[in-house]
């Protein structure tokens, strides 16, 4: 599954840097610090509504080391309803996120598709500060510059928070559509 993964990667000719051929780069403290993610999760999601209500849906992900620890894969399953896509129940996706610390920028870079959206795309970059992970994109809209933020935040080892905002204003304010509160799977003996 993880050659799949890469090459999924290469076939849509996402640039990515060559891994260093020093695994020292990928254990700096920087390079690890998605490493709490490893592992199989249970996701309570909230999902903004139209109306501006919040509808509570299931979901899941695992999450594993690519390249001795250099990136991340992630592949994420479960029901979602984005308005901002038109949907008006909710519908099973599939999606995959590969990331990767990028030691020449000193950023983090979050690839994201799905079955919704079968394309990479421009990453979210961004790093971690104390106890929190902050990466942005931005693109055009017909309203104008869009900018969209992933936060993780109350980390812990059975748990963290996720959630996706947006700005119209240029990061002056936020708006949250998407909440992810997961839960870490306990293995079974």
């Amino acid at each position: 599954m993880k050659i799949y993964s890469l090459l999924l990667v290469i076939l849509w000719g996402v640039s990515i840097p060559a891994a260093p051929s020093d695994s020292a780069a990928c254990n700096s403290p920087e390079a690890r610090r998605f490493d709490f993610w490893i592992g199989s999760w249970d996701i309570n999601q909230k999902i903004l509504r139209q109306d501006g209500s919040w509808i509570e849906l299931k979901a899941s992900t695992t999450v594993s080391p690519l390249l001795n620890g250099c990136a991340l894969e992630e592949h994420w399953t479960g029901q979602v309803q984005f308005f901002w896509l038109g949907m008006t129940h909710p519908e099973e996706i599939k999606g995959f996120s590969l990331r990767y610390f990028d030691t020449s920028s000193g950023k983090w870079n979050i690839y994201w598709m799905d079955t919704q959206n079968p394309d990479l795309g421009k990453p979210f970059t961004g790093n971690f500060s104390e106890d929190k992970g902050e990466f942005y994109a931005s693109r055009e809209t017909k309203k104008g510059k869009q900018i969209s933020r992933i936060v993780f935040s109350d980390i812990k080892e059975y748990s963290v928070h996720w959630d996706l905002s947006i700005s119209n204003d240029d990061g002056k304010s936020w708006r949250v559509i998407w909440i992810m509160d997961m839960q870490r799977k306990l293995k079974s003996n």
